[in-house]
């Protein structure tokens, strides 16, 4: 018999201490520039760089987590079988916790033993382990550390289903989820649902992220003979599985962090799959339209190591590789999405047991072992017909309603019932309105955003196309003499890229009224644009206006240190008060700038001093400060006369994610 049933559970975790009170428009999210210089063949048919986007605008960030772990209770949904013990976090965007083989004893998955944020994801938080459900546009997407629509209903049979549901504010789009674990099978059906509900095409994205313990011995297996990378942000692509005398399908034996983006051969069925030293793992498997696949790989390089350490336990190695499986064929592309299209797929998890022989033998051979137990378990051709016989429910309103999420999907509906446009899917239920969406209301019933308190956070922005014509149309009528609607129009464009608009309205915004909120978004738009000094006066005079504001003031730091100030950046550190010069990312950007200025052995005390090393919890993937002061440091010590090698830093320090060209 298959169980749903509501927990309570109790994890280790950080403090999450609330949301930025800063607009989303200082961080660009991705890592590289991938190149529009071809390496690949006219077949390949990448849609390299469309659809991608650069600003989380108008998710708000959550980056004020710390790394102090203590007990904390979170609500979970549980799926079981006889077989499968299925454990999922709605406050985490549904995300997978824990998949357990009862028959086996055994966890299939790298399941985290702490909630321990950290800076990889598109509004900053994330957490490692796992399985995540990325969608709409590129990234550990804005829901990874947020609740989502939870809703139980049930199949044809009786067989309980878990459903997910959200609408995406980007892209406007509806992603739903049913999660179901038949009576008698080892497998966990995913059965997603996207719809573009717009009259009109949009990029669409998707990739499940697994996450598995990584240990020495375990081969990844997938039906491709190449793979797509990306070395200094150029795409090409390697034979597989052995490329320069190392066999990548062995994540413990990269070298480097890297993706592989295995380009799966058509005439084979989507799976693929993580089997360790005897034979035994988790194999994930699809019907056709998920057709990429992937491996990454944090490498054993020291800052590779490290960062596996940073998002676990302290007392926890928490090495771990990702098998993913997504809409396209890479990661650096979306693929066009129709208007008023649904699209579908089924995606099983499960365990796999095979002849270690054959999975550790000639590649070939490892994937038709492979190949052999998926078509007798669970044939390409049974995939196909549980999403056929499975669609009806997909479109029938759940039974019970577990958690609702916020108001954007009762808002969308909103000013689609007032235009006259058809409304979200009738089958799902949002949360009614709330304090987020009240000035959007109010614009979209009196013409208006109202009145706001310059000293107050503003709560929301919307990046929809839809809504903005409603503030151009406000601006021209009600809101003509309203700081807030420039502010608000000027963010937008800031995140469009247009810089043009974003500075006529961001200035229109400062002439009505002097607030932090309208300095603070012209100093961004000002580093896009490369006006540097206008940078750090507009970030000054936002900090004089909010000096207690511990997200400005780490942005305020941030300019002072990226534009080489050391002297002001030191003079404006010591007269804040005691609770923000205890912010770790504020103490780095003193600790640098005291180097700079010959105060080394203070940098140091702070750096790696007697109260230990500095920990900055919200180090984002690929940034170096704490190595470079480091190196900085030691330079110094030496003094400019001296050469040779410099001490490696401690693994502490050691964030760095080593790229050699050379091995392509």
């Amino acid at each position: 018999m298959t169980v749903l049933k509501q927990e309570k559970k109790i994890m280790p975790s950080a403090n999450w201490n609330g949301e930025s009170s800063l607009p989303p428009i200082s961080v660009k999210l991705s890592l590289a520039d991938i190149k529009d210089k071809f390496l690949l063949d006219e077949d390949d048919g990448l849609f390299i760089n469309y659809g991608i986007m650069e600003s989380a605008y108008p998710y708000r960030y959550q980056d004020l987590y710390d790394r102090t772990l203590t007990p904390r209770e979170y609500d979970a949904v549980v799926l079981e079988n006889d077989f499968l013990r299925a454990e999922f976090f709605p406050c985490f965007g549904g995300k997978l916790w824990s998949l357990f083989d009862k028959k086996k004893g055994k966890e299939l998955l790298f399941s985290n033993s702490v909630v321990r944020p950290c800076n990889l994801g598109v509004r900053n938080a994330w957490l490692s382990g796992g399985i995540e459900w990325n969608s709409c546009f590129k990234g550990h997407g804005p829901f990874t550390c947020s609740l989502i629509n939870t809703a139980e209903t049930k199949l044809d049979d009786g067989t309980p289903v878990l459903r997910f549901y959200y609408f995406e504010r980007i892209r406007c789009a509806l992603v739903q989820m049913d999660f179901f674990l038949p009576e008698n099978s080892a497998f966990l059906h995913v059965r997603v649902r996207l719809e573009n509900p717009n009259p009109h095409v949009i990029p669409m994205y998707w990739w499940s992220n697994v996450a598995v313990s990584e240990k020495e011995g375990d081969r990844v297996i997938v039906p491709a003979e190449q793979s797509y990378s990306a070395p200094d942000a150029e795409v090409v692509k390697i034979d597989i599985p052995v490329h320069n005398g190392i066999d990548v399908s062995y994540p413990a034996d990269n070298i480097m962090s890297n993706d592989y983006f295995w380009k799966t051969l058509e005439n084979k069925r989507r799976y693929i799959c993580q089997l360790d030293a005897t034979g035994y793992g988790l194999c994930q498997t699809s019907t056709r339209r998920l057709a990429g696949r992937k491996l990454f790989v944090w490498g054993n390089s020291q800052g590779g190591r490290h960062w596996q350490n940073f998002l676990t336990a302290d007392d926890e190695s928490g090495r771990y590789d990702e098998i993913q499986c997504g809409l396209a064929k890479t990661q650096y592309e979306c693929l066009p999405m129709p208007p008023h299209t649904v699209w579908e797929w089924l995606e099983v998890y499960g365990p796999m047991t095979a002849d270690p022989e054959k999975i550790h033998g000639d590649w070939k051979g490892a994937r038709q072992e492979a190949e052999a137990i998926l078509d007798k378990e669970m044939p390409a051709e049974t995939l196909e017909s549980i999403l056929e016989r499975t669609r009806r429910m997909a479109k029938t309103p759940a039974e019970k309603i577990l958690f609702l999420q916020d108001g954007w999907g009762a808002l969308e509906n909103e000013r689609r019932k007032k235009s006259g446009e058809p409304l979200l899917a009738e089958h799902l239920v949002f949360a009614p309105t709330g304090e987020e969406q009240r000035e959007w209301l109010r614009l979209l019933n009196e013409g208006t955003l109202g009145e706001h308190d310059p000293a107050a956070v503003p709560l929301s922005y919307q990046s929809q196309e839809e809504w903005q014509k409603l503030l151009a149309k406000a601006l021209r009528e009600k809101d003509k003499e309203n700081w807030y609607a420039y502010y608000q129009a000027g963010t937008a464009m800031i995140a469009k890229e247009d810089y043009d608009r974003a500075e006529k309205l961001l200035l229109r915004s400062r002439r009505l009224a002097d607030t932090a909120w309208t300095h603070y978004a012209l100093a961004v738009l000002y580093r896009k644009t490369g006006r540097h000094e206008a940078e750090v006066r507009s970030m000054l005079a936002a900090y004089a206006l909010r000096r207690e504001d511990v997200c400005l003031v780490k942005e305020v730091l941030r300019c002072l240190h990226e534009q080489n100030r050391p002297k002001r950046l030191i003079r404006l550190y010591e007269e804040l008060p005691e609770s923000i010069r205890e912010n770790a990312r504020c103490k780095i950007y003193y600790a640098y700038a005291l180097a700079r200025t010959g105060k080394r052995k203070r940098a140091e005390e702070i750096l790696c001093g007697k109260k230990g090393i500095l920990i900055v919890p919200d180090i984002r993937e690929c940034e170096n400060i704490t190595s470079e002061l480091w190196f900085l440091l030691q330079s110094k010590k030496r003094g400019a006369g001296e050469t040779g090698d410099l001490p490696e830093p401690p693994d502490a320090l050691d964030f760095r994610m080593f790229t050699r060209r050379d091995w392509f």
